[in-house]
């Protein structure tokens, strides 16, 4: 790939940024909350942006115009329904959520199922945060290789060593800062100057030679046809509305009206985002580019039709595309390892009011003294936060290996949400919507959807499928094809429905206990302000 030295001094410049912000984010992640949360005090215009900047990654910037070179159109179910997940999230549960002042959806999941539940929810979890993480740095390495040259897994550890490096650092304040300038280089390169650049091009020739140019069949929406279609939708919308990095995201707005509107928005932003990427893929195929392979759409494209210094900025914005969602992820599953693994069967924690009562959950904050010591607890101290950046640390090198060892960006997709939709989203929204839960009913719905995810996979994977089915057919069965999320899906419903109707031992659904015990004040705040629980909430 040739580019300007001025488009290398462009992406040199962004790298350099990123990492400067998180030497700088250090001196606001001092405990725990602001390491992992923000402090739990993001308004609606850093909310909304670092919500969609997370949403949208690498699966929808170079998987997207991957599939509007192989199937036209119809790509944009792959960003659409990352959309319609948010857009569901935000419409139905986004405020109880956001009242939760928990760290993990395992939190969730444990106060309604038990402690084991909550430990297998966090396997589950972490394979999913890892595997997406994998997406993204496979997706940088993909860039950065056609960029300089290098090979494909030098380029994933350089540029994964960058995320690692400043999510290290800084923690979430770090992530909300780069993803502030990911969100602005992202849509001014994606979003605006991709559809301006590539319809002005004398080689498509504006829309009309756009439409005349590509095959009627690339303007089919179903031309992936309907097994392929559903797969969209059964992979990325359960997913995105139990996915600990977007739960996680959510905990930081001030407010449920900031968590609600900014989630919809977002989801609004990654469906136009996701056309913008794949029309760079049609306008690829319109001019008759010769692409070697498909996920190199995205990098000969920007050298196709963007100018010099542009096209060094399109580039930072599918590497700000894949950092943006990597951090995320990197932080989603450290906390998953801190909070559900190592404060429980490391250090022996356990939240009072998870095994309290639903009668006695009152007395728990029966005066101010009790619950300022409780919200000095959850907001953790500076020790704590160098154990969070030694996890967040640990997970990054792995994740670097296991993307060099893969290299295959939609099959590391699909195993982080054929586990999660497949297998933790029907007990979870159940807690949301039931009066009455059953612990057992979620503990064997976990467990067994997650056999049905697992076992499906081999089949699919070992040939007995092919077999079986034909060799076509048997894809459906493997990683990447829909039966694993279904088999999944449909197991856990089964399960959850028969022993929550047969267990005469239900209890309430617990999702009351964090408005009674509020995260941490910051210095400074009183008790008074409704942002944190205060009298006057």
């Amino acid at each position: 790939m040739t580019l300007s030295p001025l488009d290398y001094a462009v992406i040199a410049g962004y790298v350099l940024v990123m990492i400067a912000i998180g030497f700088g984010s250090t001196r606001f992640a001092r405990e725990r909350d602001d390491y992992l949360l923000a402090g739990r005090r993001l308004g609606f215009p850093l909310f909304f942006g670092c919500m969609a900047a997370m949403a949208v990654g690498g699966a929808v910037t170079v998987g997207g115009a991957q599939k509007g070179l192989t199937v036209g159109v119809a790509g944009l179910w792959v960003g659409g329904s990352l959309g319609l997940g948010l857009i569901l999230l935000g419409v139905l549960i986004s405020s109880k959520l956001s009242r939760l002042r928990a760290l993990s959806i395992n939190e969730v999941i444990e106060r309604n199922y038990g402690a084991g539940a909550r430990v297998l929810g966090a396997i589950l979890t972490i394979v999913y945060t890892v595997s997406l993480t994998v997406v993204q740095v496979v997706s940088m390495g993909s860039i950065l290789s056609q960029i300089f040259g290098w090979d494909s897994r030098i380029a994933m550890l350089v540029g994964g060593s960058v995320v690692v490096f400043y999510t290290f650092l800084g923690g979430m304040w770090a992530v909300t800062m780069t993803d502030i300038v990911q969100f602005v280089i992202k849509t001014l390169g994606i979003v605006l100057l991709i559809p301006i650049f590539a319809l002005a091009s004398p080689q498509v020739g504006g829309l009309s030679g756009l439409i005349d140019k590509v095959p009627a069949g690339h303007w089919d929406p179903w031309a992936m046809g309907f097994s392929g279609t559903l797969y969209w939708i059964l992979l990325y919308v359960p997913g995105l509305v139990i996915g600990q990095d977007i739960w996680q995201r959510m905990f930081t707005a001030r407010n449920e009206k900031i968590a609600r509107t900014g989630t919809i928005l977002a989801g609004v932003y990654s469906i136009i985002y996701g056309f913008a990427a794949v029309l760079l893929g049609l306008a690829v195929l319109a001019a008759g580019v010769s692409v070697a392979k498909p996920p190199q759409t995205f990098a000969v494209g920007v050298e196709t039709f963007l100018p010099p210094g542009l096209a060094g900025l399109l580039l930072a914005a599918a590497m700000a595309a894949a950092m943006s969602v990597a951090s995320g992820t990197i932080l989603a599953c450290s906390t998953v390892v801190y909070n559900d693994l190592y404060l429980r069967l490391v250090r022996g924690q356990r939240d009072a009011a998870v095994s309290a009562p639903a009668d006695d959950r009152e007395a728990l904050t029966s005066s101010a003294v009790q619950r300022n010591q409780d919200a000095q607890e959850r907001h953790g101290s500076s020790h704590e936060v160098w154990v969070n950046r030694g996890i967040a640390l640990a997970i990054g090198l792995v994740v670097i290996v296991l993307a060099v060892v893969i290299e295959d960006l939609f099959k590391a997709l699909d195993l982080a949400y054929g586990f999660l939709s497949g297998c933790v989203f029907v007990p979870v929204v159940a807690a949301f919507f039931l009066r009455t839960v059953s612990p057992r009913a979620g503990m064997l719905s976990l467990s067994l959807s997650a056999v049905g995810v697992a076992g499906t996979m081999c089949y699919g994977e070992s040939g007995l499928a092919a077999e079986a089915f034909g060799k076509k057919a048997a894809a459906d069965w493997a990683i990447g094809g829909n039966y694993p999320i279904m088999v999944g899906m449909t197991v856990g419903l089964l399960v959850y429905t028969v022993c929550t109707v047969l267990d005469t031992h239900r209890r309430p659904a617990n999702l009351q206990f964090d408005d009674a015990l509020p995260a941490a004040v910051p210095a400074g705040t009183t008790t008074d302000d409704p942002t944190y629980g205060g009298k006057n909430a």
